[in-house]
């Protein structure tokens, strides 16, 4: 397979074998960005389909002198926040579905370990459900993409104090859910230090 700056190259001057291996190179991360988002596997997956389908059609006029991935997500998002304004909000978002191993072979300590981090991307998913599609996807692009502040702004077409405003109500309606609805899982929270809460 070619470098992806060669991919990309061939397949803007329309070579469909260089397509399809750019699709296979970035598939999963456009899933899982637009999962983020619509909070729907079979969501997630029409667009990226969508995605690449309009991707086929204006990847000539990509610029080489920027960042691919940045444009990718930019494409992605708009999608993605454009198919959750049509349906609606959730009241709870659905985790991916798990690939790991079955616990049952871990120990008792890892298996406790386990749980609870079930039991907080369970809280997350919910939680994530309230917010507003923008901040949602500055969420996923800065906290769990791992985009540095200036590209989530680029990716999403807003300034950088604009994305960091949004990162800052995410983290606070995240942190206040937390704190109110799933206490034990917050270190330091009175819920948390009483064991007679979570029962």
């Amino acid at each position: 397979m070619r470098d992806e700056a060669g991919l990309i190259r061939a397949a803007a001057e329309g070579d469909e074998s260089a397509f399809e291996d750019l699709v296979l190179l970035k598939r999963e991360r456009v899933v899982r960005t637009a999962y983020q988002i619509t909070e729907d596997l079979e969501d997630a997956r029409d667009v990226a389909q969508w995605v690449f389908l309009r991707l086929w059609k204006v990847l000539r006029r990509f610029d080489p002198g920027r960042r691919f991935d940045t444009w990718l997500y930019r494409i992605t998002v708009n999608a993605a926040i454009d198919l959750l304004r049509q349906k609606g909000p959730r009241d709870v978002l659905q985790p991916l579905p798990e690939t790991a191993d079955a616990p049952g072979a871990a120990s008792p300590g890892e298996q406790e370990r386990a749980l609870d981090l079930a039991d907080l991307q369970r809280a997350f998913f919910r939680l994530a459900a309230r917010l507003a599609p923008k901040q949602r996807a500055a969420f996923v692009l800065h906290e769990i993409e791992g985009l540095p502040t200036g590209e989530v702004a680029r990716a999403l077409g807003i300034r950088q104090s604009t994305v960091r405003n949004h990162l800052l109500q995410a983290r606070k309606i995240l942190r206040a859910g937390l704190e109110r609805e799933y206490g034990h899982l917050v270190p330091g929270s009175a819920k948390a230090a009483d064991p007679q809460e979570r029962s």
